[in-house]
C-alpha cells in the first residue's frame, strides 16, 4: 500500500491543503506546510510555480507570479519539499505542477529526486493521460511507486473515465466546477451523485478541488467525497499575511484547523 493509500485507510474524509512553492520565498513555504499540517492536514499539495498555469485562477496565478521574482530553481524547489519531508515524514507530499519544467529536467531524473524529495504522487493538469509522454511518465512514476493522479471534470464523459483506470493510482482529483481555481460561493448541482459514479468507475478514493474555501462547504463535500482539496482561500492568506512569518503561520494553522474539524 502506498502512503497516499494509507491516507485514506481509515473512515474520515482527508484534508488536503495546497500551498504554491516560494511564496512568498522558498524558505517560507516551510511554516506554511508545518502550520497547515500540524492544522489537520493529511496530504499536502505543493505547486510548482510556472509561468502559463491554465488550469489556475487569480490567485494562483498571482503566487506564481510572486515566486518566479526570484530566479526560478528546480534544485531549491526540491530541497524545500525534501526539508518539509524531513519534518514530517508521515505526510505523503503530491506535487501539483505543469508538464513542461518536468520534461525540461529530463523525466527519468525528475522522478528519481522527487522521490528521494518525499513526493509520493503527482498531478499534472496539462498532460492527458492517454497520450504517449503519460505512458511514458506513468513507467518511470510506476518503479518508484508514485501515484499518478488525474483529474476529472464535469464535462469527463463515463466512458472516458472508465479508460483511465489503467493509469490512475493514488486518488481521482474530482474538479467542483467547470473554470479555473478560485474561491465560488456555491457548489455545483449533483456534486455528490458524481463523485460516487467516477468512485465505482476507477475504484480510487476521489477528492473534490477547485472552489472550496468555506468549513460549511468542506463539511459537506466531506459526507460523500474521499478527501476535500482547497488551494486559492490558503493562497489568499499567505498573500494577505506572507510577510509576517509568525502570523501567516498562525492564521494557516487556524484556518487548517476550522476546516479539519467540520470535515468527518
Amino acid at each position: 500500500m502506498s502512503a497516499i493509500s494509507s491516507a485514506f485507510s481509515s473512515e474520515k474524509s482527508v484534508f488536503i491543503p495546497y500551498i504554491s512553492l516560494g511564496d512568498p520565498n522558498y524558505e517560507s513555504c516551510v511554516t506554511w506546510a508545518d502550520a497547515l499540517i500540524k492544522g489537520g492536514a493529511g496530504i499536502l499539495e505543493l505547486g510548482i510555480p510556472f509561468t502559463d498555469p491554465v488550469a489556475d485562477g487569480p490567485v494562483i496565478q498571482k503566487a506564481f507570479k510572486r515566486a518566479l521574482a526570484h530566479p526560478f530553481s528546480m534544485k531549491k524547489i526540491l530541497e524545500i519539499t525534501a526539508e518539509i519531508h524531513r519534518l514530517h515524514p508521515e505526510i505523503p507530499l503530491v506535487y501539483l505542477t505543469y508538464f513542461n519544467p518536468l520534461y525540461s529536467m529530463g523525466l527519468d531524473t525528475f522522478a528519481e529526486i522527487a522521490k528521494n524529495s518525499g513526493i509520493q504522487g503527482l498531478i499534472i493538469p496539462d498532460l492527458p493521460y492517454d497520450t504517449p509522454e503519460a505512458e511514458e511518465f506513468f513507467t518511470q512514476l510506476e518503479k518508484r511507486k508514485i501515484d499518478f493522479i488525474h483529474l476529472v471534470t464535469p464535462a469527463t464523459t463515463e466512458e472516458r473515465i472508465q479508460s483511465m483506470k489503467s493509469l490512475a493510482t493514488g486518488f481521482i482529483y474530482y474538479v467542483t466546477s467547470y473554470g479555473v481555481t478560485g474561491e465560488r460561493r456555491a457548489l455545483s448541482e449533483g456534486l455528490e451523485d458524481r463523485i460516487k459514479m467516477v468512485r465505482k468507475k476507477v475504484a480510487l478514493p476521489v477528492c473534490a478541488g477547485f472552489g472550496i474555501s468555506t468549513v460549511d462547504q468542506a463539511k459537506e463535500i466531506s459526507t460523500y467525497a474521499d478527501g476535500v482539496i482547497i488551494g486559492s482561500a490558503i493562497q489568499k492568506i499567505i498573500e494577505e499575511n506572507g510577510n509576517n512569518s509568525e502570523l501567516c503561520a498562525k492564521k494557516l494553522f487556524e484556518y487548517a484547523s476550522g476546516i479539519r474539524s467540520s470535515m468527518r
